[in-house]
């Protein structure tokens, strides 16, 4: 699956680093993996009713305040997208979301919100799968999202 990426990555000439790993489904697995770059959780989330999707991408240690996606995109209570949601939506289970599946969001209806701490940092995110992490400047995944014509915004998380 991680080919799909590198070879958008490369067909952008944007420059980055693949690092190959153990597999990890979370933030805490992942500490044990040295590889440089700012460290991120990236989560699907959802409106009450399933209408709206959320792709929030925030440092590691940080805790998610909801109310703050509600207030950006004035819409209701929110939650985690279910298994089944994340597979229709971005194509991938729990524990290898990123940016980068928005490539099988071809609807474009997921938007994207960075915490604003991450942006002019380089950054890592799975390449649609858990046993690798890409590193690349935020500059340079801003370059990606915008080829897909996925829309994001910077925010304080």
């Amino acid at each position: 699956m991680r080919q799909k990426v590198f070879d958008i990555l490369d067909s952008l000439e944007i420059p980055y680093t693949n690092y190959e790993h153990e597999v990890v489904f979370t933030c805490h697995d992942a500490k044990g993996v040295d590889i440089p770059g700012k460290r991120v959780k990236s989560l699907l989330l959802r409106n009450k009713k399933s209408t709206n999707f959320y792709m929030v991408v925030l440092p590691d240690d940080k805790q998610l305040d909801t109310n703050i996606i509600r207030a950006i995109f004035s819409d209701t209570k929110m939650s985690f997208a279910s298994e089944d949601q994340m597979m229709e939506k971005i194509g991938l289970k729990p524990g290898s979301v990123s940016p980068f599946a928005l490539i099988h969001n071809e609807e474009r209806d997921i938007q994207v919100v960075f915490d604003e701490s991450l942006k002019d940092v380089e950054i890592g995110f799975h390449p649609l799968q858990n046993d690798n992490t890409v590193v690349l400047s935020m500059q340079s995944v801003e370059h990606f999202l915008n080829n897909l014509g996925v829309n994001y915004v910077f925010h304080a998380l």
